[in-house]
C-alpha cells in the first residue's frame, strides 16, 4: 500500500470533509451505472456509439476525484502538522535562544570585579560588606527576572551570598555534585538541570556555573550559580502558543523522552515517558492513555553554537480533534472566499483543468448525440431521454468535483495563512526577547563600580579612560550584537568607546546632541533606562538603529547622575538574521520588521520586493491591531497573492509590559500562494438562457456554438458531428481563411461503408472580420464543426460548442426577403425572449455561402505578414 493510500485508511474517518466526498462519489457511481443500463436496454443500438464514452467520461472523473480526496487527506494533514510543528519547534527554539543570553550572562557575571573581591575577602578571611554584594544581587535580579536566584560560592562549597535570601543557607559546605564538577571543570560553564540542594524547594532546577577566579592570579576562588526560572519560562511559552479552546498539548522531553515540561499538568503530567516521533518523520500517530494522538516531535536548533542539552519540542492532539474547525478556520475561510475566483494555485488549477478537459469531452459526446437524434437515426425520444440524463450526470459531478476541488484549495490557502502568521508571531517573540536584554545590559552596566568611581572623580585622567576603554572593549567582545558601547560625562560628551568592529568612527571627545541623552540624565533609579527612536546616528554609520541608555550615579550619592551609558545595537544583520531565521522554506516568502502606525520599515530579507526606509502600504487592519495580537490576510501585489500574517509587538516579561518603554513595532510575512488570474476575454461570451422545449408546432433542432464572444448556431440536421481541433493538418502556402485540412470518416455509416475523406477546415474568425487573440489560434484547444454543404463536407473551426435546443419553427425568421443578397453567410434569425440579453437574436449561419464569403475576407495587415511567412 501506497504511503497516500495509507494515510488515506487512517486519517480519512476523521477529516469529515473527505466523508461527504466519498459518500457524494458512491450516490454518483449509482447512478452512473443505473443511467448506462437504462440506455443498453431501451437504445441498444445507439447505446453503442455513447456508452464507451460515457463509462471513460464516468472513470476520468472518478480517478480525478479519487486524486481529489488523498490530497485532500494529505493537505489536511499538512494543515494541523504545520501548526503542531511549529508549537513544537518554536517552544524548544525560543528556549534555546533564551537559555543562549544565560551562557553569555554566567561568563560576564562571573569576572564582576565586585563579586570578585567580595569572595577574595571572603576566602582570605578579610571584613566583606554582605549588604553591598546583595545590594548588588537584587540590582542584576531585578533586570534579569529570569532568574530565581544567584548563588555564590567560595571553593569549599560554602554559600557566600544569594539573591533568594527566603532560602535558608547551611552552615554546613553544599556537597551538591554541580560545585565539585564545576571546580574541577575547564569549561567555560556548565549547565546543570535536575533536582539540586542549592534549590532545596524546588522538585528540579536548571543551574548555569562557573568557576570564580582572582583576576589577578587567575587560581579558582569559588563558585557562581545562576538559576533560570524554568518552570515559569515554559509556561510562559506555552501560553503565547495556545490559543483559546486549543486541544493541543506541548511538552518539553529529555533525551529519555521523560516530560520535564507540560502545557497541561492534568492532561499529561511531568515525569511521564511518552513515545517520540524520530527525527525525519513529519509525524506519528501515537498512544497515551488509550487515546490516539497525531504527535510532532523536534530536537531545538542550534543558535550562535549553542545548542544547550539534548532536549526536545513535542506537540501532540487527539486525533479526533485534529481535523475539527476552529473560529480561526472559518475566519481564514472567509478571507478565502472574498477573494474568490482570482487566487488560483497551481495545484487548485491543474485540478480544475483535468475536471474541465473530462467536462468538454463528455459535453461534445452529448452535443454529438443529440445531432445524431436530430439525423432521426435509430431511437430518437430514447436517446434523448438519455442524453438528457447524461448532462444532468455531468453537471452533478463537475459540481462534486468543483465542491472537492474548493475544499482542497481553502485547506491549501488555510495552511498557508496559519504558517504565515504563525512565523510573525515568532518573529516578534524574538525581537521582543533579543531587545529585553539589550534592556537589561545597559542597566547592569551602568552599576560597574569601576566606571561608577572613575566618572565620581572631579577629573579624568588617560589612564582612568583606558581602564574604561578595556571595560567596554571586554564586554563588547562577550556581547557581539553591539558594534560600540560608549561611556558619556554629565554634558554628553563621550569619554570612552568599545569599537567591536574597528571601523572609522571615533567618537571619544564629541559630544552626543541626541534627545535621548538629556532624557538619560533625568532618569529616576537604577531600573530606568531610555532607548533611541529607530533613526540614523553616526555612532552606526548614518545607518538607523536603537541605542539603549542608561544613567551612571555617583559612586556614593545614587541621586547624583554623572553621565550615562549608550549601547548601539547592530540593528542590519541583527534583525535580519531574527527574520530569516524564521522564513518558510519557500521560494518568494519574505519578513518584514514595521513601525506602527507609521508603516516604516526598519528591516526586511533578502528576497523582500520592499526596502528597509519605504512605507508599507498595506490594509490599516494591520496597524489597528491591539498589542501582543496577530492576523492572516490575503494581499495582492501585482499579480501575485500573498498569504500576509502579521502580530504585534507584545513585549517580554517588564519590557513593554510595565510601561517602561513604548515601541509600537509589529512584524509581517509574506507568503506567494498563488497567481492573480484575470477574466479572460472568452469569459465575457453572452450567456443565453433557452427556451424549453415547445409541446406543440413543428420543431426544428439549432446547435449552438461560439466564435470569439458570440454565439452561432446551424440547423442541426445539417451537422454531421464535432470534432478535436487537434486533428487540423496546416497545410502551408493557403489563404489565411483557411486553417488546414483533417481526414474525416462519417461516424453514422455503417463501418461497411464508411470512407475516409479530406475536408476543408474554415478559421471561423474569418466569419466575423476579427483578427482574434493569438490565444484563440490554438486550434488544439477549439472544435471543428462538420457539416454539409452544397459543395460537399466542410469543416468550421469554433471556440467551443454550446448546446443543441429545440424552436419551434414559427419563431425563426429567413434572411431571404430582409436581406436579400446582402445577407452574407446569415440564413436564418431567431429570437429568444426567455434570454437575459433583451432584444438579442441567435444567428444561423448557411453553410452554402461560407466558402463565397471567406473568399471575399480581407485579412488585417497582420494576417497578410503571417500568410506571407507561410508561403
Amino acid at each position: 500500500m501506497s504511503r497516500e493510500s495509507e494515510q488515506f485508511e487512517i486519517f480519512s474517518p476523521h477529516i469529515k470533509s473527505v466523508a461527504q466526498c466519498k459518500e457524494i462519489l458512491r450516490d454518483l457511481n449509482s447512478t452512473w451505472g443505473l443511467v448506462s443500463a437504462i440506455a443498453e436496454i431501451s437504445c441498444p443500438a445507439e447505446a453503442a456509439t455513447i456508452l464507451p464514452a460515457m463509462e471513460a467520461t464516468k472513470q476520468g472523473f472518478v480517478d480525478l476525484e479519487n486524486k481529489l480526496t488523498l490530497q485532500l487527506v494529505s493537505e489536511e494533514i499538512k494543515k494541523t502538522c504545520l501548526d503542531l510543528e511549529s508549537k513544537a519547534q518554536v517552544s524548544i527554539d525560543i528556549l534555546v535562544r533564551n537559555l543562549y543570553e544565560r551562557t553569555a550572562d554566567i561568563g560576564f557575571l562571573a569576572t564582576n570585579a565586585d563579586i570578585c573581591n567580595f569572595v577574595s575577602a571572603s576566602v582570605k578571611g578579610e571584613p566583606t560588606d554582605t549588604e553591598i554584594i546583595h545590594y548588588l544581587l537584587d540590582e542584576y535580579g531585578s533586570k534579569y527576572t529570569v532568574y530565581d536566584d544567584i548563588i555564590i560560592l567560595d571553593q569549599h562549597s560554602q554559600i557566600l551570598a544569594r539573591l533568594d535570601r527566603s532560602t535558608i543557607s547551611s552552615v554546613e559546605p553544599c556537597c551538591d555534585p554541580i560545585i565539585k564538577h564545576t571546580l574541577q571543570s575547564s569549561a567555560n560553564y556548565l549547565e546543570s538541570f535536575g533536582k539540586t540542594q542549592l534549590r532545596p524547594a524546588t522538585e528540579r532546577a536548571l543551574i548555569y556555573s562557573k568557576c570564580i577566579l582572582d583576576p589577578i592570579e587567575e587560581s579558582v576562588l569559588g563558585v557562581l550559580c545562576l538559576s533560570f526560572r524554568f518552570d515559569n519560562e515554559m509556561a510562559g511559552i506555552f501560553r503565547s502558543l495556545q490559543k483559546q479552546g486549543d486541544k493541543t498539548v506541548m511538552l518539553l522531553l529529555n533525551a529519555d523522552a521523560e516530560i520535564i515540561a507540560s502545557s497541561d499538568h492534568d492532561h499529561i503530567a511531568l515525569g511521564r515517558l511518552i513515545e517520540t516521533i524520530p527525527e525525519g518523520n513529519a509525524y506519528g500517530i501515537v498512544d497515551f492513555a488509550g487515546r490516539e494522538y497525531l504527535a510532532v516531535t523536534h530536537r531545538g536548533r542550534p543558535y550562535q553554537g549553542y545548542a544547550g542539552q539534548e532536549w526536545y519540542g513535542h506537540a501532540m492532539i487527539p486525533l479526533h480533534y485534529a481535523f475539527s474547525t476552529s473560529a480561526s478556520d472559518k475566519e481564514m475561510n472567509a478571507e478565502i472566499t472574498r477573494h474568490g475566483d482570482a487566487l488560483t494555485t497551481e495545484l487548485s488549477s491543474l485540478i480544475a483543468t483535468a475536471a474541465t478537459d473530462i467536462n468538454l469531452f463528455l459535453h461534445k459526446v452529448i452535443w454529438n448525440g443529440q445531432i445524431m437524434a436530430a439525423n432521426q437515426y435509430g431511437n430518437l425520444l430514447s436517446l434523448k431521454a438519455i442524453l438528457k440524463q447524461l448532462r444532468s450526470m455531468g453537471a452533478r459531478t463537475a459540481q462534486a468535483l468543483a465542491d472537492s476541488s474548493s475544499k482542497l484549495h481553502f485547506t491549501m490557502i488555510a495552511s498557508e495563512l496559519r504558517t504565515a502568521e504563525s512565523v510573525a508571531r515568532l518573529m516578534i517573540d524574538i525581537m521582543d526577547r533579543n531587545l529585553y536584554e539589550r534592556s537589561n545590559d545597559c542597566r547592569w552596566w551602568a552599576l560597574t563600580s569601576e566606571i561608577r568611581r572613575i566618572l565620581s572623580a572631579p577629573k579624568l585622567s588617560p589612564i582612568d579612560t583606558q581602564k574604561m576603554t578595556a571595560i567596554l572593549s571586554y564586554i563588547n567582545n562577550l556581547y557581539t550584537v553591539y558594534t560600540r558601547l560608549f561611556i558619556y560625562d554629565n554634558k554628553g560628551n563621550i569619554v570612552a568607546e568599545s569599537n567591536l568592529h574597528n571601523d572609522a568612527i571615533h567618537s571619544v571627545g564629541r559630544q552626543v546632541n541626541a534627545s535621548y541623552v538629556q532624557s538619560t540624565f533625568s532618569l529616576q533609579s537604577a531600573q530606568d533606562y531610555r532607548v533611541s527612536a529607530f533613526e540614523p546616528t553616526w555612532l552606526y554609520e548614518n545607518k538607523p538603529t536603537y541605542v539603549y541608555n542608561a544613567a551612571i550615579r555617583h559612586c556614593d550619592e545614587s541621586n547624583n547622575i554623572v553621565g550615562g551609558i549608550g549601547i548601539v545595537f547592530d540593528a542590519s544583520p541583527e534583525f535580519k538574521h531574527m527574520l530569516e531565521d524564521c522564513l518558510p522554506d519557500k521560494a518568494g516568502a519574505f519578513g518584514l520588521f514595521v513601525e506602527r502606525p507609521s508603516g516604516r520599515i526598519i528591516a526586511s530579507t533578502s528576497a523582500s520586493i520592499y526596502h528597509d526606509g519605504d512605507i508599507l502600504w498595506i490594509d490599516p487592519e494591520f496597524f489597528s491591531l491591539p498589542e501582543g495580537t496577530g492576523k492572516a490576510r490575503i494581499v495582492a501585489h501585482k499579480n501575485t497573492y500573498y498569504a500576509v500574517g502579521c502580530y504585534s509587538s507584545r513585549g517580554y516579561r517588564e519590557f513593554k509590559t510595565t510601561g517602561d518603554y513604548h515601541n509600537d513595532v509589529a512584524a509581517f510575512v509574506f507568503i506567494p500562494i498563488g497567481e492573480h488570474t484575470s477574466v479572460h476575454e472568452l469569459s465575457k461570451r453572452e450567456v443565453i438562457t433557452y427556451p424549453q422545449e415547445p409541446i406543440y408546432g413543428e420543431l426544428v433542432d439549432l446547435a449552438t456554438f461560439y466564435i470569439g464572444t458570440q454565439l452561432y448556431a446551424f440547423y442541426a440536421a445539417d451537422l454531421l458531428e464535432a470534432v478535436d481541433g487537434s486533428l487540423i493538418n496546416r497545410l502551408p502556402g493557403v489563404k489565411s481563411y483557411i486553417i488546414g485540412s483533417l481526414m474525416y470518416a462519417d461516424s453514422t455509416t455503417n463501418e461497411a461503408d464508411k470512407s475516409v475523406t479530406p475536408i476543408i477546415v474554415i478559421d471561423g474568425y474569418a466569419l466575423i472580420n476579427d483578427e482574434p487573440h493569438p490565444k484563440q489560434r490554438e486550434i488544439n484547444e477549439g472544435v471543428v464543426l462538420i457539416v454539409r454543404s452544397q459543395e460537399g463536407i466542410i469543416g468550421l473551426w469554433v471556440d467551443t460548442i454550446d448546446a443543441v435546443c429545440s424552436f419551434d419553427k414559427a419563431t425563426i425568421r429567413t434572411m431571404n426577403n430582409l436581406l436579400h443578397c446582402d445577407g452574407g453567410y446569415v440564413r436564418s434569425l431567431v429570437n429568444i425572449p426567455e434570454s437575459t440579453l433583451i432584444g438579442k437574436m441567435l444567428v444561423i449561419l448557411d453553410q452554402n455561402l461560407l466558402l463565397q464569403t471567406v473568399r471575399n475576407y480581407r485579412p488585417s495587415p497582420a494576417s497578410v505578414q503571417k500568410d506571407l511567412r507561410l508561403c
